[in-house]
């Protein structure tokens, strides 16, 4: 008979094995902060939350340091530190902070224990800039940084609650704040705050990939909070990233086999580094939308997406009501405010389509793309052929007069023997059409100067191409 001790130390060596085989692929080093001991404002929760998310890391495969109130000089040495193992081996790179982070002057500075800081005026030489911070990890050429800032509490110095601004991002790096940009995160009653500990819940699941994990970290953040606190997200990054894999391939809440069309088949590594001429997918156009209210009840209607730099714009039309919010990228994972208390959290799916969920859980949207726009594009004056359909169904064909300056545009329809007129605005490839219904026709300019639009909530249809 095997001794049981004998047993139980082959199994610890092949769990042991098993984990050094699933992170092959890829090097993991992370720097994990937790300041609580403040002279000036201490909390009680950082250093728990630091300690927690570096076990959850090192579970994950990571090579972690972890500080624990520790002053600006000890972290600076520390990034030194991580920065140099990122150069040298590539790989995946990790910053965690949790403590008091302050804006000044348009910076984020995230503030030491230890380090005499009297005042606002003492951050810039006394406090670590996340700009600094961030920079130097992206000229390291590793694959993949990802920075999460659990620092958002009051500021200590003034007790407004301004909370954080702005980490330019971009296609190497993933940055999550656990709060939305200018507002205040709890410290939490227990043992962490909200954010970590929904974040370690995520960690620990294995098979989520990159957006999947903050995804879930956002609604568990959000729904205890009750909607008090969204995390943020800003990402370029649209390689794979999985923090434990297991094999079996990443997996979405949902178990969505079509999520990014090849997370089924991404076995053998944690990591695939997208090409480096990558661009985010162009998301402008006209969309068709369909969802689950709160209550159970269903409804369709149409959408309009703008593309405004590193923002997206989103109107969408339901029924007689018009509804707008603002969205932003984090990898493939779109995060839109419409309103105070209903983020909608929409995974990036092939094919045009953006499958939604509302942050507390309760309802749920599909859009599917119905023409993509080519910002920049303007139509041509001149005469259209027009091929629709009616919300009944039915076909008609007719000819559109186009007469614009690139922003302003009178339109005029002829439909057998009947005539519509209109005005419309075009921005970044959208032109919404008011021509006297409850809702107006908005058109995608596509790259040939074709108008594909939809009207009725999304019920009737038109395509116009040059004459």
């Amino acid at each position: 008979m095997v001794p049981k001790r004998l047993i139980a130390a082959l199994v610890a060596l092949f769990v042991c094995f098993s984990f050094s085989q699933a992170w092959a692929g890829d090097a993991r080093n992370a720097l994990v902060v937790g300041n609580s001991a403040y002279s000036f404002g201490p909390l009680a929760n950082p250093t728990n939350d630091a300690r927690d998310v570096a076990k959850a890391l090192e579970e994950a495969g990571f090579t972690v340091d972890l500080l624990l109130d520790a002053d600006l000089e000890r972290i600076e040495k520390a990034i030194v530190a991580l920065n140099s193992r990122l150069a040298a081996n590539g790989g995946v790179g990790l910053f965690f902070f949790a403590g008091h982070g302050v804006v000044f002057e348009g910076e984020n500075y995230l503030l030491p224990v230890g380090t005499e800081i009297e005042g606002e005026a003492d951050l810039v030489k006394n406090a670590l800039s996340a700009t600094k911070l961030v920079n130097a990890m992206t000229q390291t050429g590793s694959d993949l940084n990802i920075i999460i800032l659990d620092a958002c509490r009051d500021n200590p110095f003034t007790g407004k609650t301004s909370g954080l601004t702005r980490i330019e991002s971009s296609a190497s790096m993933f940055v999550s704040y656990s709060t939305s940009l200018g507002n205040v995160a709890l410290d939490g009653a227990g043992r962490n705050s909200p954010y970590t500990k929904h974040l370690t819940l995520s960690l620990a699941t294995p098979n989520l990939n990159l957006e999947e994990t903050f995804k879930r970290t956002l609604k568990g953040v959000y729904q205890e909070t009750k909607g008090k606190q969204t995390p943020w997200l800003s990402s370029s990054f649209f390689g794979d990233f999985v923090f434990r894999n297991n094999g079996d391939g990443a997996v979405t809440e949902e178990q969505t086999s079509a999520n990014q069309g090849a997370s089924a088949k991404r076995q053998a590594s944690a990591l695939r580094i997208p090409d480096a001429t990558a661009k985010p997918p162009s998301l402008a156009g006209v969309y068709h939308n369909s969802g689950t209210n709160p209550d159970g009840s269903r409804y369709r209607g149409m959408l309009a997406l703008e593309e405004k730099g590193d923002r997206y714009g989103f109107t969408w039309w339901i029924g007689n009501q018009v509804f707008r919010g603002e969205g932003e990228l984090a990898g493939r994972m779109m995060v839109v405010e419409w309103n105070s208390t209903h983020p909608v959290v929409y995974d990036l799916l092939p094919n045009g389509v953006l499958d939604g969920e509302w942050a507390d859980g309760s309802a749920k949207e599909r859009l599917e793309l119905f023409a993509p726009a080519k910002p920049g594009v303007v139509p041509r004056n001149g005469k259209y052929k027009v091929d629709g359909r009616n919300p009944d169904g039915s076909r008609y064909k007719g000819v559109l007069s186009v007469i614009g300056d690139g922003h302003d545009y009178e339109l005029a329809w002829s439909i057998g023997r009947t005539s519509y007129s209109g005005r419309g605005v075009l921005e970044n490839g959208v032109l919404v059409v008011d021509w006297g219904s409850s809702q107006p026709v908005i058109y995608a300019v596509g790259e040939d100067g074709t108008l594909s639009g939809l009207w009725e909530s999304g019920k009737g249809s038109e395509i116009a191409t040059l004459k």
